[in-house]
Parts: structure tokens; sequence; C-alpha cells
């Protein structure tokens, strides 16, 4: 049996979270230390330490100060723990009473909840009878705290309301109710630059180099030497792979306030989990942009290229980085050297040169022929588009496989379902009103209205697919003539380009060297917005 104690060893606890702070002073940090303090005085016990959690949330017991306290406790320092009422102790009843029932009287502690008249050495008295049911509905005020917060967060959200409490590197906030964000052009145009080499085919970790290189302030650094203090949240002032792709993933920066895009587990669990696109409070051209749309696009789409643009070690990014593949087993081409003294390189297969020549060809080739391969076929599709109209009709047949005659036929069939269905729409009417006048047998009515519902299941079913082909087709246009607006771009260029390529081309398979020399070799490029993507299958080969 653990002996009564009758000499205390006093850990005052007090607890204030940012909620509590609302209820003003009664539950200020300084109002329980001297109703606590002056308590242990009257009862002559000894304050061993004081143990203080200012601005933390009750629901979690991961607080320094709690902590230290049950640190404290458990090796002997402290035999009585003392604080204002339950709440301040925390507001989760399990946790709660598995330390009151179980720990506390494990380690011969004694806790008492002044306000609550809880004193675990009192087992019988009315206050440790209730302690349950107090430990509930602190936890319960708490969950409908959280809610509550929540609502108003969400409202002031979906009014535009900037809730963040710094701007977004590259803003800062203005003074009205909305706190607008406002262009900071000094760290607008280190943005735009992130942006700008992203579009030309850079990677994240690249990118971050060069800023850093040129001594341009991190993001956290620059917030702190506007504000004139130290950086005490940062071991580093550097830029790295996370603060640009930070900036590169914020859609603030097309003028687009995204807000609500994550959340915390639970009221209980302050684990931050993001939110699916669909769930984030959304609402566009909110502010001033600092980057375009175009520029933003095509940012976002070399995110989903194949390419990740590696370095070899040189610390050069090849051209055609992971953009190649070998034709016939799938896997991803790999940059070789063929002639180090000259500088000569060329690409191999992947496979091959992991796993020997059992599993598949060399498929080698020069990197200066498949360059000159690449460009002249791009500057052939820039010599269809002086017909313009002739290459769009040449490039939607080679997308879809249906040539436009077929499409204008489904235009013309549609039209003339949408005429039948509104016929069908009057005569349906007209037999219910003939029936319901008894104008004709309802036998008849009856016969005619199967019939015509008949049709227009029949007509529906043939409309839902024709409209289906239509939207694709639709699409296939938008999609051609993206690409003949990038093509436009490269008019008269006679040099092949990384940013070229990850505009241009989805990626490039290459056949093995035919047996017989005088046949050339087949590269096939399949470009963006003409071509399918890779499958699933491929992708799992990378």
């Amino acid at each position: 049996m653990v002996p009564k104690q009758t000499n205390y060893s006093v850990g005052i606890y007090m607890r204030l979270s940012r909620d509590d702070e609302r209820a003003g002073e009664s539950l200020s940090i300084e109002n329980q230390r001297a109703i606590l303090t002056e308590y242990v005085s009257k009862q002559g016990w000894t304050v061993y330490d004081e143990y203080v959690d200012d601005g933390i949330s009750g629901t979690t017991f991961n607080r320094p100060g709690v902590q230290r306290l049950l640190n404290d406790a458990k090796n002997g320092k402290i035999n009585l723990i003392i604080c204002k009422d339950l709440s301040r102790f925390g507001r989760n009843y399990i946790q709660v009473g598995q330390y009151t029932d179980y720990i506390f009287p494990m380690y011969n502690v004694r806790f008492i909840a002044l306000s609550d008249n809880v004193d675990t050495l009192n087992s019988q008295s009315p206050g440790m009878d209730l302690m349950p049911i107090v430990n509930i509905f602190n936890e319960w005020h708490c969950a409908s705290t959280s809610k509550k917060i929540r609502a108003v967060l969400e409202s002031n959200a979906k009014k535009g309301k900037y809730k963040s409490s710094k701007a977004s590197y590259g803003y800062i906030r203005s003074d009205d109710e909305k706190h607008t964000p406002i262009i900071d052009p000094e760290a607008a145009a280190v943005v735009r630059r992130i942006f700008e080499l992203r579009a030309k085919g850079l990677g994240m970790i690249t990118i971050a180099k060069i800023l850093n290189d040129e001594k341009i302030p991190s993001p956290s650094a620059y917030y702190y030497m506007k504000i004139g203090k130290p950086n005490t949240k940062s071991l580093t002032d550097l830029w790295c792979r996370t603060s640009v792709r930070r900036i590169l993933k914020n859609p603030i920066y097309i003028g687009t306030l995204a807000q609500m895009r994550d959340t915390t587990v639970s009221y209980k669990n302050h684990q931050r989990i993001h939110k699916d696109k669909e769930d984030w409070i959304v609402i566009e051209h909110n502010h001033e942009p600092i980057i375009s749309q175009e520029l933003w696009d095509k940012a976002q789409e070399y995110d989903a290229s194949v390419s990740r643009g590696k370095k070899d070690h040189r610390g050069i990014v090849s051209i055609f980085s992971g953009l190649l593949y070998c034709h016939d087993c799938g896997y991803k081409m790999k940059q070789v050297w063929l002639n180090r003294k000259r500088d000569v390189i060329g690409y191999s297969c992947g496979h091959r040169i992991r796993y020997g020549k059992n599993y598949c060809s060399t498929h080698t080739i020069r990197g200066s022929v498949l360059e000159a391969l690449v460009i002249a076929d791009i500057q052939s599709k820039l010599q269809l588009i002086v017909d313009e109209d002739k290459a769009r009709k040449q490039f939607l047949e080679k997308k879809s496989g249906v040539r436009s005659s077929q499409t204008a036929s489904d235009a013309k069939r549609k039209r003339e379902i949408d005429h039948r269905l509104a016929e069908l729409d009057t005569l349906t009417q007209s037999v219910y009103e003939n029936m319901v006048l008894d104008k004709v047998p309802e036998e008849v009515c009856l016969k005619l209205l199967e019939k015509y519902l008949a049709e227009n299941k029949d007509l529906q079913t043939e409309a839902n697919a024709i409209q289906e082909r239509l939207d694709a087709a639709n699409q296939d246009e938008q999609d051609v003539n993206e690409f003949i607006r990038r093509l436009k771009k490269y008019a008269g260029v006679e040099v092949l380009t990384r940013e070229m390529l990850l505009e241009l081309v989805e990626y490039i398979t290459i056949e093995e060297t035919h047996e017989n020399r005088n046949i050339p070799r087949k590269i096939h490029i399949y470009y963006k917005f003409l071509d399918k993507a890779l499958s699933n299958k491929q992708n799992a080969l990378l």
C-alpha cells in the first residue's frame, strides 16, 4: 500500500489557450498564479516549481509545461499537483481520467483542481463524484468552440478575407477589412523569376541554387529583414526545394485566393493534413496577380511532365533528360559518354545498362544526331502550318482518328434528334390531354404513350453518345489549336532547346538500329496535345 503523504512539494500548473484569452483577466496566467499561490501558502505547503503553458489547447497533452510537470512527478520531485480547475489541466476527458485515476495514484501524487472541488485525497467528496461529468463537459466545450471557430474561418474565407497572419512571399497585407494582398515589388520580381526559370525547364533544386548563388534572401529571411527582427524560426536563410515548390504551387500569384487548403485531423489531433482541391475555398480575380495565367499553366505543366531533368556529373541537364524511352522494353534511355575527350554524349537503354545484354539491346544513339532529327521534325510541322486550316484538319484527324466529315454528320444528327425529342414532348402532352378529356379511347392513348416513351428513350441514348463524341471533338480542336499556338512561337528557330522540347514534346522512343545499315532506324516523337500521354504501365517503368 502506498504510504500517505504528510509533507507536500507542490507543482503549480497554469494554462491559457488562445480561446481562453477571450474570457479576459479571469483566466489569465497572472490570475491563476495569484489564486494558487495564495491557497498553497495558506496550507503551509512548499512550492517546488511553476509549470506554464501559454497559448496551447488543452485537448493535447503534448505541451512543454505539462510534460515537464509529469516528468517531475514521476521522478519524485513533486508529490502534489494543483491547478485552478480541471479544464486547465486538460480538456481530453479520457487522458485526464487516466492521470487522475491511475497514473497519479501509482506515483503517490495528490491532485487538486481548486475551483471544481476535486481532491484525489478525498475520494468521497462531491467534486470527485462529479469529476467524470466535468471532464466530459470540458471536452464538449472544446469541441463546440472548435466547430464555431471553423465556421467563422470558412465564412470569412468565402467573403474573401485573407486570413493568413502574414502575406505570402511577394505580397504584403493591406489595411482594409479583407486584408487584400498588395504586391511587394522587390519580392514579386523574385517570384516572377522563379516561374520563368521553371518555364524554361529548370528543376526546383536548380532554381534554389541559382537564388542562393545570387545571395537572394529566402522568404523567411526576407520577412524578418523587413520587420527588423532576427530570424528565430529557421536554422538557415537559404532557399531549398520546399520553398521554391511552395511558391510554384500557390495560386495566389495569379490573383486567386485559395484558402482552407489544409486542416487538422480533429480538435484533439492537431496534425495538419492537406485537403482535396475541390474542398478549398477559392476566389478568382481577388487581387492583382504577379504572373500571367499562361506562365502559371506552363509551370504546372512541367510538374506533370515525364521529365525530371537530372543533372550529369558536369552539373548540366541534357535537353533530352527524362524524355527518351527504349521503344522495345519501355524503360528510360540513359545518357552515356561516347567520347569523353571530345565531350560527345549519346543515349542508351537504361534497362540494358542496369541488367545486361540479356534483357535488351543498347539502342544507342548519338545526341547530336537525335537533336538534328527532332528539330527537323518540328520544322516539318512548322511548314505544314503555312496553310493553318489544312494543318489543323490534318492534326485533328491524326489525334482523334475521326474525319471532320464524321463530326459534321454527328452535329447534323444531333440537331435532328433534338428536333424529334421536342416533337415527342408535344405529342406526349397531347395524348395525356386527349385521354383526360375522353377524346381518344384510353387503350389507344396508352399504346401511343408507350411508343413515344420508347422512342424518346432510344433517342436520348443516341443523343448522349453523340454529345460525348462532339465534346471529345471540341476538346481535340482546343488541343490542336494550343499545339499550333505553341508551334508558331518557334518559327525560324534552328537550334533545339530544352524549353522547346518541354513545351512541344510529350516523350520520344528510340528503336534499335536495323540489321541492314541501309535502312534508317525509327525515332518516334510523341507531341503534346496531339499524341496520347504515357500509359500507367509505361509510367511504372520510369
